[in-house]
């Protein structure tokens, strides 16, 4: 990728400006959910004391704590999008494509102190760090997207700009610090596919590429700098990529449509879809590709937006932002992410003959061990009926006679959880017949 350098770019100033499926695990519940002051989102971010969200329909970017009090709306950021954060989290870097500029903000005082100027329609969208420069994404032609850089260390910060722009839309950027000279960009509007940047010279060195994805929402790198996961809405898993020769590896399977990706400082991955009644989120342990926790958020016309999903950075909270139809953008905090999934299978006839026992049937598992003294709870349209206890092969039963006025009784089956597990709940339905 050849650059130009144009001048005129040092630092300005700036004035202050649930449903349960049968068989299915059960939701976590987040801790909180916050109704954020905006109706837009383009990425939410996390560092040791806040959670961003940038919201371009407002020209803001909103801040709150880990438990989702807002503590300040950062407002005149035009057409606030991606955003990054120093490796001492003291600054946030947001870009503003109606600017044409990188914003960057105190994360102390949330307050806006220098504007970098990244020329004339150029439109900044995404960032990283990487090679002690910041790197954008910006519209570099009418058809073509390309990828600058921004020397913000510098006491006179210089922009250089792609001579050879090389993608379809702006590409998702992304880093980490275990790497510091690689930058991985991502084609997010078409099918230009994944590059692997060397830029410890200050300029990007392309030293791999594939094609082999594209249209790509979120794109986030391992903290061991080893692996890059993309969230792509055209295939039905998030895909996993070697760095940096982008052999790709096994993938996450997380259904239909992928949009979102997080990664813990311990490796644990977060990958978000569009939910069509399902999961919102499947967190997997390092190493691992099948789930040991799903999360589905609050139940209503919602779910949950590209690039919605972050981590504390002690990885102890999950953040997740959604977008009701009615226009509320809420952020959601789960707080017992890392407890595993309780999983609650049931099995009851679909008849029973009127004033006769159901038979219910239930199994408990997981993919982590359970205590050995465990219960369950059973109620019958919410009105508790009996606890029973589970054996060792987390099998369990009870027997139930309705009421005589019940035609299709419906039980509801919990298990509270544990120190290691989430609760996991299940429901089933049996219909009465009567003599005729």
């Amino acid at each position: 990728m050849r650059i130009r350098r144009f001048a005129g770019a040092a630092a300005l100033a700036t004035v202050t400006a649930s449903v349960t499926l049968l068989a299915s695990p059960s939701p976590a519940q987040a801790l909180d959910s916050v109704v954020l002051p905006v109706a837009s989102h383009w990425q939410t971010l996390a560092d040791s004391r806040h959670v961003y969200a940038s919201a371009p329909g407002q020209d803001a970017v909103v801040a709150t704590d880990h438990d989702g009090h807002v503590i300040k709306t950062v407002e005149g950021l035009d057409g606030a999008r991606g955003m990054t954060l120093t490796a001492d989290e003291s600054h946030l870097y947001v870009a503003l494509p109606e600017a044409d500029a990188v914003a960057e903000i105190d994360t102390t005082t949330l307050t806006e102190t220098r504007r970098f100027p990244t020329g004339t329609d150029t439109e900044p969208e995404n960032l990283a760090l990487a090679g002690g420069r910041l790197w954008f994404s910006y519209q570099a032609t009418v058809f073509d997207g390309g990828i600058g850089s921004i020397t913000v260390a510098e006491t006179e910060p210089s922009v250089e700009l792609d001579d050879s722009p090389a993608w379809y839309g702006k590409p998702r950027l992304a880093s980490a610090p275990a790497a510091p000279d690689r930058l991985v960009a991502a084609e997010s509007a078409g099918g230009a596919g994944m590059r692997v940047y060397d830029v410890a010279s200050g300029t990007a060195n392309e030293i791999a590429y594939t094609d082999a994805v594209g249209d790509v929402e979120d794109l986030a790198v391992t903290p061991d700098g080893r692996s890059a996961i993309t969230a792509n809405g055209g295939t039905y898993y998030h895909q996993r990529w070697a760095l940096p020769d982008l052999a790709e590896e096994a993938p996450y399977d997380t259904g239909a449509y992928p949009n979102a990706v997080s990664i813990a400082p311990n490796g644990t991955v977060a990958a978000g879809v569009v939910a069509t009644g399902g999961w919102d989120i499947f967190i997997y342990r390092p190493g691992e590709t099948t789930p040991f926790r799903t999360v589905s958020l609050k139940y209503g016309y919602m779910e949950l937006v590209d690039r919605g999903v972050a981590w504390a950075p002690d990885g102890s909270r999950l953040f997740a932002t959604r977008f009701t139809y009615s226009g509320e953008v809420i952020l959601d905090i789960i707080t017992d992410v890392h407890k595993a999934n309780s999983d609650i299978a049931l099995t009851a006839p679909e008849t029973v003959p009127h004033g006769q026992p159901v038979t219910v049937q239930g199994k408990l598992t997981s993919l982590v061990p359970f205590p050995k003294s465990k219960v369950v709870t059973v109620t019958r349209y919410n009105e508790p009926i009996a606890t029973v206890k589970v054996r060792r092969d987390g099998r369990f039963a009870f027997i139930d006679l309705p009421p005589d006025y019940m035609s299709y009784p419906e039980y509801s089956v919990t298990y509270a959880g544990d120190d290691t597990h989430a609760s996991g709940k299940a429901t089933v339905s049996v219909e009465v017949i009567r003599s005729s």
